[in-house]
């Protein structure tokens, strides 16, 4: 709208609220104080009053008010520290021809404070503001690395901050970004469209070191933790419905396989596949057999798509070492395998939490908590998230915390707080990075 009728709507609307008196139009610009942004959608609110207006794309707003009532504006924009203007005294005499120039710069807020009505009571914003997107996160001891953006993740940035300095400091990604990798040595790693980063932080400056992509993807992502000398790693691959756990000697350079994990009615779905090929087809699938080493009914399922139809899961039995224990949830035989520092077979438990009475309830993913290593399976329903404690003597829940926030991204969880980044439901608010206190009720 141009600014001239956007002027002419906001004297009428305010002639209709005012009542009889010495009138004055207040025009100006609202920017944010720290870069010059203009602020849209800024609001201008006059005391208690119903008067008010609000700033057009370029910032730009007009208000009319009645001095008589000796008007105090406030200006509001989410994200800022709020600035109130008395309307009297010298600036007045700055008005002209019944028209004050009135240009505000609002205050860049880091953190939102407790008591915002957008954020439910108990979830706490770590993190947030309205310069940027939080796309990912890891925790680097009392610090932040964030993966953030403005515009766009093809001009994303890797963002140190932490909750008592705020941003610390950026480091643009040279490539377009898509998440952030923490590798089984605990290095912050970020995963691009087509590369790879190292990222170092040394006295909180941030550099990227681009990795080999061949290596990166054979060497570091199937590694899954170490202990006692030895380097746990899967060869996991999500279009197959079959995988197995091994550990790597670095002393010997042995390699030994110690869990195989299948979901046998699929795999035997999988591999009906080449049986309902054409002849032409199953052709091919040998001699591609023949010229590759690979099975010929993993070709045909790759030739069909079968792992991107309706009728497709991919596998989900993840490994987490607490202490000297290897312990392996095996959703497809049901039990909860235990391993000692040597990966041999301990003892297993029945588990039954990934069978709800609505079997779409479990969310299929397990949490473990880096500091205190108590392991939590999800839930959802309807955008409601649920952690529940998993007793590992047992196999059991013993307790549940249902999230405060809808539709939650990148669960974590960390000293006893779950973390997550969240734009509000019906907000317009971008997304933050929360935490709340896991705080368990009794099954």
């Amino acid at each position: 709208m141009p600014f001239r009728l956007l002027l002419l709507f906001f004297l009428f609307s305010s002639f209709a609220m005012q009542a009889q008196g010495p009138r004055l139009i207040i025009t100006g610009k609202i920017t944010r104080a720290e870069s010059g942004e203009a602020l849209s959608g800024a609001l201008v609110l006059q005391g208690k009053s119903k008067n008010m207006a609000q700033a057009n794309s370029k910032g730009a707003y007009a208000i009319l008010v009645d001095l008589s009532t000796r008007p105090v504006l406030e200006f509001r924009f989410f994200g800022c520290e709020p600035q109130k203007i008395s309307i009297s005294g010298d600036l007045l005499k700055k008005a002209s021809n019944d028209t004050l120039r009135l240009d505000v710069q609002l205050k860049y807020s880091f953190f939102e404070k407790e008591g915002v009505t957008i954020r439910p009571r108990g979830a706490d914003t770590v993190i947030g503001n309205w310069r940027f997107f939080i796309e990912d996160y890891l925790f680097a001891g009392d610090q932040y690395v964030l993966l953030t953006w403005e515009k766009s993740l093809d001009d994303a940035r890797i963002t140190l901050a932490s909750e008592r300095d705020g941003v610390i400091a950026q480091q643009r990604i040279p490539k377009p970004a898509k998440e952030l990798f923490l590798d089984y040595q605990g290095h912050i790693n970020v995963i691009c469209e087509d590369g790879f980063y190292r990222v170092r932080i040394r006295e909180n400056e941030i550099t990227l070191f681009e990795l080999p992509p061949d290596d990166f993807i054979s060497a570091i992502m199937p590694c899954i933790d170490t202990l006692d000398g030895l380097i746990l790693f899967s060869n996991y691959n999500k279009n197959y419905p079959a995988f197995s756990y091994f550990t790597y000697n670095e002393r010997d350079t042995t390699i030994k396989r110690f869990r195989f994990i299948m979901d046998e009615p699929l795999l035997g779905l999988y591999n009906y596949e080449f049986d309902y090929l054409n002849p032409k087809d199953r052709l091919y699938a040998r001699k591609m057999e023949a010229y590759t080493g690979v099975d010929k009914r993993i070709i045909a399922a790759s030739m069909t798509g079968f792992s991107k139809s309706l009728y497709y899961t991919p596998l989900y039995a993840p490994l987490f070492v607490t202490g000297d224990t290897v312990n392996i949830f095996d959703h497809y035989t049901n039990k909860l395998y235990k391993y000692n520092s040597q990966c041999e077979v301990l003892d297993s438990l029945p588990i039954t939490y990934h069978k709800p009475k609505n079997w779409k309830d479990w969310d299929r993913k397990l949490l473990q908590d880096d500091i205190t290593k108590v392991i939590y399976t999800v839930y959802e329903k309807d955008g409601v998230y649920s952690l529940k404690k998993i007793n590992m003597k047992t196999g059991a829940i013993e307790g549940s915390y249902k999230l405060l926030n809808k539709y939650p991204k990148h669960l974590r969880v960390r000293n006893g707080y779950v973390y997550y980044i969240n734009r509000p439901y019906e907000s317009l608010q971008k997304k933050f990075l929360y935490r709340e206190l896991i705080t368990l009720s009794q099954e």
